[in-house]
């Protein structure tokens, strides 16, 4: 399989380069690793070192057609979304069955998949569905990098997963990954460094729910490639 290149947009800087260390452990081979672009936020700059973030923004990406955009110069689009936000206003997608009971972990994805997909131009996700890949990580992305950070069941976690991942790190003598309201995006990186090493890759994404379903749908859609 040849390098590939891969967009992505996401509710922020910090989700990008963890998505974007999994995908370099994932496609790597040998010294040649897949390109990464981050469209939604754009790259930080000297006038903008904190670019804009939130679900809103994902929204509104879709909505202006930066998809298309990225498909044109990149051989897919990753698009990312936290499910804590998923019942706010707006993102309207619940969380809970007819029963009152919260929906499995892959039910959940898949609803806010559908809700992703109404944002973008119809015509257009299904000439490229087979190019795009939806990371929607319950509740948050910091939940899978707990299985980094923990041994026991603490891996599993899906929600108090930034308070969890912030502990671990500074009982570990690291700096966390945020402090009150603001996150360390270069934090985000080195805490998740490790899943550049496809053998920990593989080891360690199984041990979070979500972060499983999105490994499944990598290898569901790259199996018959040449990736080992």
């Amino acid at each position: 399989m040849s390098v590939s290149s891969f967009a992505i947009i996401a509710e922020g800087q910090s989700d990008q380069l963890v998505l974007e260390n999994i995908l370099i452990g994932y496609f790597q081979k040998g010294d040649d690793e897949p390109i990464v672009r981050h469209v939604q936020p754009p790259p930080p700059t000297p006038h903008c070192p904190a670019p804009q973030a939130g679900w809103t923004l994902v929204f509104s990406s879709l909505k202006r057609g930066d998809p298309q955009k990225a498909l044109q110069f990149n051989d897919f689009l990753v698009i990312h979304i936290d499910a804590d936000v998923q019942e706010e206003a707006g993102f309207d997608v619940p969380r809970r069955g007819s029963n009152n009971k919260e929906l499995p972990v892959p039910e959940r994805i898949e609803r806010i998949i559908e809700k992703l997909r109404t944002h973008m131009d119809g015509t257009f996700y299904e000439a490229n569905a087979h190019r795009i890949l939806f990371a929607v990580a319950v509740d948050t992305i910091e939940c899978w990098l707990l299985p980094l950070l923990h041994s026991d069941t603490k891996a599993k976690k899906t929600v108090g997963c930034l308070g969890s991942a912030n502990a671990a790190l500074r009982k570990a003598n690291k700096k966390g990954l945020s402090s009150g309201e603001t996150k360390f995006p270069r934090a985000y990186d080195d805490a998740s460094r490790d899943y550049r090493k496809i053998k920990l890759l593989r080891k360690h994404s199984g041990r979070n729910p979500s972060f499983w379903v999105f490994m499944k749908r990598l290898d569901e859609r790259f199996k018959n490639d040449d990736l080992d």
